[in-house]
C-alpha cells in the first residue's frame, strides 16, 4: 500500500469515516482506490478516490453513467463549461466513448506532503456543491 493510503487509512479511522470500501490493486504504481456513493434525487453517483505513487490524488465522481447521448451533449457542454469557468476545485468532462458525464478534483503533492484532512476537505466540497447542480443537471440531461 503506498504512503498517501496509510495516511487517509490513518484519517478515516481517527475521524470515524466508514462510507469507503477500499480495494488495493497491488501494481507496481501502488493503486489503492476507495469507493463510496453521493446519494441524489436523481441517482446514487459513485464516487472513487484513487491514490497511488504518483503525485496526482485524483477524486472521480461519477455524475452520469451512460446518461451521455448526441441529444443532450450540447446542453450537456453548455453546463459543463458554465461550471469549469465558476469552480476551480473540481471539473466536469464529458467521455462519448462511455458516454458518462465525470467529476474530476485532483489534488498534488508528495507523499510526504500528503494531507489527508485536505484531500477529505476537497471531497466534502464536492459533497456540497452536488444537491445545488441537481436542477440543471436534470435539465442538461433530459435535453432533446
Amino acid at each position: 500500500m503506498n504512503g498517501k493510503a496509510l495516511k487517509f487509512n490513518k484519517f478515516l479511522k481517527e475521524e470515524e469515516i466508514n462510507a469507503f470500501e477500499c480495494k488495493d490493486f497491488e501494481d507496481e504504481e501502488g493503486t489503492v482506490v476507495y469507493r463510496s456513493y453521493i446519494k441524489t434525487p436523481l441517482w446514487d453517483m459513485p464516487l472513487f478516490v484513487i491514490l497511488d505513487n504518483s503525485i496526482y490524488s485524483v477524486m472521480r465522481l461519477v455524475v452520469g453513467s451512460e446518461k451521455v447521448n448526441s441529444e443532450n451533449l450540447d446542453a450537456l457542454n453548455i453546463f459543463i463549461n458554465r461550471e469549469n469557468a465558476t469552480y476551480k476545485n473540481f471539473k466536469f468532462y464529458a467521455d462519448e466513448q462511455d458516454a458518462t458525464l465525470y467529476l474530476d478534483c485532483i489534488y498534488m503533492s508528495a507523499d510526504d506532503a500528503f494531507e489527508p484532512a485536505l484531500l477529505y476537505a476537497l471531497m466534502t466540497s464536492i459533497v456540497d456543491y452536488v444537491p445545488h447542480a441537481v436542477g440543471d443537471l436534470k435539465v442538461a440531461f433530459e435535453s432533446k
